[in-house]
């Protein structure tokens, strides 16, 4: 290990903990702002309520991207294991 290594991981980590302490001051804010708009905007989510039903929609988009992410998975593993079985056929028979 060099002194190069040991700079490009230091200013690696210092920088990760710059991003979480910037993360972890602008938090509360967020939900500042959030308290805020929903006092300004009731009478409008009440209108859009009326017309789209956001908790149905909101139900539906979370099951889909939880499917869309189990296939994923599963298509990523059949893929790993092809690649695996793939690698150790190919150094057997060298």
């Amino acid at each position: 290990m060099t002194i190069y290594d040991l700079f490009i991981q230091t200013t690696l980590m210092s920088s990760l903990g710059i991003i979480v302490y910037l993360v972890a001051i602008a938090m509360p804010r967020v939900y500042e702002i959030e308290e805020v708009n929903a006092s300004n905007n009731n009478y409008f989510r009440r209108r859009l309520g009326a017309i789209i039903p956001l908790e149905t929609v909101d139900i539906k988009l979370n099951a889909f991207k939880d499917k869309t992410l189990r296939r994923l998975k599963i298509f990523i593993m059949k893929a790993d294991n092809f690649i695996s079985k793939r690698l150790n056929n190919s150094g057997d028979k060298i």
